[in-house]
């Protein structure tokens, strides 16, 4: 069983993908953690993409082909792949396809989780934490004994500088303009479920396995 998801910013992808890599036995692929990972590396590649990393710059979808070729061949005694943060574009969807070919596999669902843009916002930007004791809230969600101050230890609340309404609209809206096309392209091959992410991450992640059984087992 190999799955593609596809979230925007705040959906709660990694938690849904640890939840089903935990409970089937699959393997959580995100293009991210590999290239940090390759990055690490005291190899020619991997100065390449640390270079790039560290300046901000992309890595061309070609590289990444190469890089996902090498450790999807890599990977021992899974169940299946989650593919996470990629493909982005229609180019890297070809590519990927390509790549399943050459492997005797394929792609058997894509997930999109649907969030709303108000709610995905709150997610991101109500984020607090405590530096004490690690514990993370959001003040849009969560209920405090005392205002700005942690229900477990009692020191004061922080947030991040970056998580602003404004910088995370302008992630949001790029993510969804560039995703468009590859939601079309798995929902004009059958391949694509949109999941709401209303709810709580129980509910969601029920709402993943029924469709997967009806799809895929």
């Amino acid at each position: 069983m190999n799955i593609i998801f596809i979230a925007p910013p705040a959906a709660g992808k990694g938690t849904q993908a640890s939840l089903l890599k935990e409970e089937f036995g699959l393997y959580h692929l995100s293009t991210g953690d590999l290239l940090r990972e390759i990055a690490a590396t005291n190899t020619e590649i991997g100065k390449e993409i640390k270079n790039l990393i560290d300046n901000g710059l992309f890595v061309s979808d070609e590289l990444m082909f190469r890089l996902l070729e090498s450790k999807i061949s890599s990977i021992k005694k899974s169940n299946g792949i989650i593919f996470d943060g990629f493909p982005r574009t229609l180019k890297q969807a070809s590519m990927l396809d390509e790549l399943m070919e050459k492997n005797n596999d394929k792609i058997d669902h894509v997930i999109f989780l649907d969030i709303e843009k108000e709610v995905a916002t709150k997610r991101a930007t109500g984020r607090v934490s405590c530096n004490n004791c690690g514990s993370i809230y959001n003040i849009y969600f969560d209920s405090f004994i005392e205002d700005g101050k942690c229900n477990k230890c009692g020191c004061a609340l922080t947030k991040r500088e970056d998580d602003t309404i404004e910088k995370f609209s302008n992630r949001f809206d790029t993510y969804m303009e560039k995703t468009m096309p590859l939601i079309s392209y798995y929902e004009n091959k059958g391949l694509l479920t949109k999941i709401s992410c209303n709810g709580t991450k129980e509910e969601i992640y029920d709402n993943i396995k029924s469709v997967l059984r009806r799809h895929v087992w």
